[in-house]
Parts: C-alpha cells; sequence; structure tokens
C-alpha cells in the first residue's frame, strides 16, 4: 500500500493505466502533460506531481510542479474522496471544488479516458 501522491503512488497508478487495455482506446490521440497539486495535505503541504500522457499511455511522470498543458488542483479531502471513489472528479471541477486550467474541449472529448483512468486511480491499493 502506497501513500497517496507519493512517487511510489504516481508509479503504482502509471504501470495500471499502462496495461490497462481500455486506457488505451479511450485515450487514442491525447497528448498532453497534467500537473496535479494536492493542495493542504497536512504536514506534507501542497504536493504537486504532473505526468504526460499519450495515446492512453503513461510517457513520463514526476514530483514537483512542471510547466503543464492542463493543471488540475484542489483540497487533500477532495482528492481523497475521488481516489476513494465518493466524489466525481468531473463534477468535482464543475462545482469548483478543483481548480481546472486548459482546453475543456478537449478534455471532453477524451471523457472516456478520464473517467476510466479514475477508475485505474481506485485500483491503487492507497493509505491517506
Amino acid at each position: 500500500m502506497a501513500l497517496f501522491a507519493t512517487e511510489e503512488w504516481a508509479q503504482a497508478l502509471a504501470d495500471e493505466m499502462n496495461s490497462d487495455k481500455e486506457m488505451a482506446k479511450a485515450g487514442k490521440g491525447f497528448d498532453a502533460t497534467i500537473q496535479f497539486i494536492i493542495q493542504n495535505a497536512g504536514d506534507r503541504g501542497d504536493i504537486p506531481f504532473w505526468t504526460h500522457l499519450k495515446d492512453g499511455k503513461v510517457l513520463e511522470l514526476g514530483t514537483g510542479e512542471k510547466k503543464c498543458d492542463y493543471i488540475i488542483a484542489g483540497d487533500y479531502g477532495v482528492w481523497k474522496e475521488i481516489v476513494e471513489g465518493d466524489q466525481d472528479p468531473l463534477q468535482a471541477i464543475m462545482v469548483k471544488k478543483l481548480t481546472f486550467e486548459g482546453n475543456m474541449q478537449t478534455i471532453m472529448k477524451y471523457i472516456k479516458a478520464v473517467n476510466q483512468m479514475m477508475e485505474d486511480v481506485k485500483k491503487i491499493p492507497t493509505e491517506f
């Protein structure tokens, strides 16, 4: 079990996504970098990590901040609800529990990939 939003946790998610045939189908044609920022994570402060996705595969990922095509940020508690399956990430964006920067039209075009990624997130044994 990996601690949420650590490099170990992010690598487990990347491995899960890269082995997911549905993710590869849903993400075909999508090529972007995404910066995730988990805010107010107690003693850990704000936790930034990023990933480069292409055709439903994670090409690279890292911790820290990086200039990316998209930025999704929100409070640790909201992210926990998303990982545990209690909060839909798109709904969280729509009601401003998460902030989103980037081209919303492109994200909506690849909504199946976003949903599949969230299904993969739920498969990662996570410690909070």
